[in-house]
């Protein structure tokens, strides 16, 4: 049957977000999708340039804890930049926990080196972001980021509103608490590693307005793979991802805004690869390889609507789609084989189970 391939994905998640577009380098008035002026540009000295009025301290910063230039830790230089502004973080370990409460670019060196660790105090968040204003947009690019084991911070990365951007970067969480929670906002995961957390992506979005985009990470070793709560009515893609090595469910998702799974590689979790769980009424499951999971393949325990089509459910040590009696989703035409605790029914087979 024909796969969705990383290639074909950018354009549905370009299309799935709705508009959230993140500018490239490559357009020359911006950088990340903030617009970049030298400083002092089109300004007398000493004065703000035009669309600048209201915007203190300068508009990029270098941060390195090896060197000898003014800035060696990274919350002082987000204190000190413009509104909009860039930090480049050069190699090192910064002991620090960061805290974002306006628009900033931080970009870590990708430079050949040691590359650029966070490493936050006990008890302490890697990284908040938490804006006075929830149009703010924050953007970090390759940076990695280790909680301490056992810290009782609510998360490694934590976001609480606002549009944040996390990517090519690696989330290391405490073993006991999420290693990204997002509770607010509009949030975009791409090409990330994120590990070692109670969930590795725990989403609890209150407001039916916020969104999550979950593309194309690695999502390993933590109890839960992504996990979106019964709380949450935010609407969630998980596209593209490789959800592996979980001590218990690929994904989980309970909660009532839509949750689209496209294209992922959900396999070898101790659990099930994916639950559709409680009040997960609008959720489709398409092109996904779910195989050899220690559970289900797809379970629903309590009956929800949405599509299941299009997916390979192969080696799983349970059923490859239970769905308790009651509301069903549409099954239809995915590839089943080899899952140990099939026995395929007349009516099974023609819903496409197996």
């Amino acid at each position: 049957m024909k796969r969705l391939t990383i290639k074909h994905l950018a354009p549905i998640a370009a299309a799935l977000a709705g508009g959230l577009i993140i500018a490239s380098t490559a357009n020359a008035q911006s950088l990340g999708g903030f617009p970049i002026r030298e400083p002092g540009a089109n300004a007398p000295s000493g004065g703000n340039g035009p669309g600048q009025a209201g915007k203190k301290g300068p508009l990029q910063i270098i941060v390195d804890v090896n060197g000898r230039g003014p800035y060696k830790t990274i919350s002082k230089a987000i204190h000190d930049v413009a509104e909009g502004g860039v930090v480049y973080v050069m190699h090192g370990v910064y002991n620090e926990s960061i805290t974002l409460e306006k628009s900033v670019f931080i970009q870590g060196d990708r430079g050949p080196g040691s590359g650029v660790e966070i490493s936050a105090p006990m008890n302490t968040a890697c990284i908040q972001f938490s804006p006075d204003e929830p149009t703010a947009h924050a953007v970090v690019a390759n940076v990695q980021f280790a909680s301490k084991i056992n810290s009782s911070a609510d998360a490694c990365v934590d976001v609480r509103q606002g549009v944040f951007t996390l990517k090519e970067s690696d989330v290391l969480g405490s073993g006991t608490r999420p290693a990204v929670k997002i509770s607010g906002g509009t949030v975009m995961l791409e090409k990330n590693r994120i590990s070692a957390g109670s969930e590795g992506v725990f989403v609890d979005q209150a407001h039916s307005l916020s969104q999550s985009f979950i593309i194309d990470n690695k999502i390993l070793q933590n109890k839960v793979g992504v996990d979106i709560t019964s709380g949450s009515r935010a609407d969630v893609v998980i596209a593209g991802n490789e959800i592996f090595d979980n001590l218990d469910t690929g994904v989980k998702s309970s909660g009532y805004g839509a949750a689209k799974l496209i294209g992922n590689k959900i396999r070898n979790n101790k659990g099930s690869g994916v639950i559709l769980d409680k009040y997960a009424k609008l959720s489709l499951v398409r092109y996904n390889e779910i195989a050899q999971n220690a559970g289900d393949g797809v379970a629903i325990p309590f009956g929800v609507n949405g599509v299941i089509e299009d997916n390979d459910i192969v080696g799983n040590d349970g059923l490859s789609i239970f769905v308790r009696e009651g509301l069903e989703p549409k099954i239809t035409n995915n590839f089943i084989e080899n899952n140990a605790g099939d026995k395929c029914s007349r009516r099974d087979r023609r819903k496409g189970r197996c």
